[in-house]
């Protein structure tokens, strides 16, 4: 199994190199047939959590395309925004049931892919009912419920398509953060298009997640002073 780890820059006329900003490198796509991975085996979920573990604060995500998708660390606004998220889902999660779960956890979609979302949460029923294999890696079936938050390197149109592909897979609620434009893309099971709200105060689990509140503007968007992004 290969590392993926960023190599140094080399300058012979410098004694000392910056270290580069991984946040806005983007991703990496590689195809996995062509480097004689089969990602049909029964353990290949097990194996890319593995490869997760293997490389901290690297993601790696499979498309349904047979794509491996190595996506550089996130930078420390996107980790506070992802961090608030799963801080107050997983208080509201103490009290109601299921389970929360934070960036490192990979769902296995009926497509085939598997995708890492920012936060998300499953009933207790399918928490309690999840395999040896499931606990060990990827879960069969999207989330009940999940979060994506749209970095500074997010282009618009795949981010909304990888939300409308959790929804494909069988997710119910899902809220498409966008910081810097203070927008939130909601998409509901058997809604053909998301919801557009433009600066909300606050988000609800609606009937997905019954008494949830986000305060999305306050712990979210009002940390944001720079112009909004295309």
């Amino acid at each position: 199994m290969v590392t993926v780890k960023p190599e140094p820059a080399v300058n012979a006329d410098v004694q000392e190199t910056p270290e580069p900003n991984w946040s806005l490198v983007g991703e990496l796509r590689l195809n996995l047939t062509a480097l004689g991975v089969n990602h049909l085996a029964d353990d290949f979920g097990e194996r890319l959590c593995q490869l997760s573990s293997d490389n901290p604060g690297w993601q790696f995500e499979y498309s349904a395309e047979g794509e491996l998708i190595v996506m550089a660390p996130t930078g420390s606004e996107s980790s506070a925004d992802e961090g608030q998220i799963i801080i107050v889902l997983g208080n509201w999660r103490l009290n109601n049931g299921g389970m929360s779960y934070p960036s490192t956890i990979g769902f296995s979609l009926p497509s085939g892919a598997v995708l890492i979302p920012d936060a998300a949460w499953i009933t207790q029923e399918r928490y309690d009912n999840l395999t040896p294999s499931e606990r060990r890696g990827a879960i069969n079936g999207a989330p009940d419920f999940f979060v994506e938050v749209r970095s500074r390197t997010d282009r618009l149109p795949p981010f909304l398509a990888k939300m409308q592909e959790w929804m494909d897979g069988g997710a119910r609620l899902g809220w498409g953060i966008d910081p810097r434009n203070r927008r939130v893309y909601l998409f509901r099971a058997g809604q053909a298009e998301p919801e557009l709200l433009e600066n909300p105060e606050n988000l609800s689990g609606e009937d997905v997640l019954p008494g949830f509140t986000f305060p999305v503007r306050s712990l979210i968007f009002d940390r944001y002073t720079e112009e909004p992004e295309a």
